[in-house]
């Protein structure tokens, strides 16, 4: 396997260094925001539960709503990157080229 050079622009990918430095560091800054878009999901739902709970009749919380709008949110949320992340790698991939013999 020939060694990359030196002054050669690109990585052992074939893919210039400054993409993949541009993926890393989009990739560091959503998942830096996660937890801050995840509490503020979280405290949307709580307080519009707790409005809804206050116009409606009957008094008291009931916990099986707040524990299915946590599971439903962190759902919502994993399917999210794993859709955003097929998305990514499909755009990135190269397309292979049909081959006529």
């Amino acid at each position: 396997m020939p060694r990359a050079r030196e002054d050669d622009a690109h990585g052992p990918g074939g893919a210039s260094n400054g993409v993949g430095v541009a993926i890393a560091g989009i990739l560091v800054v959503s998942f830096a925001t996660l937890p801050f878009i995840l509490i503020t999901l979280l405290y949307l739902f709580l307080t519009i539960y707790a409005i809804v709970r206050a116009i409606g009749p009957g008094a008291g919380a009931n916990p099986v709503p707040i524990v299915m709008g946590f599971v439903l949110i962190t759902s919502t949320l994993v399917v999210l990157i794993g859709v955003a992340i097929h998305l990514v790698g499909r755009a990135i991939t190269p397309k292979r080229s049909r081959t006529t013999d």
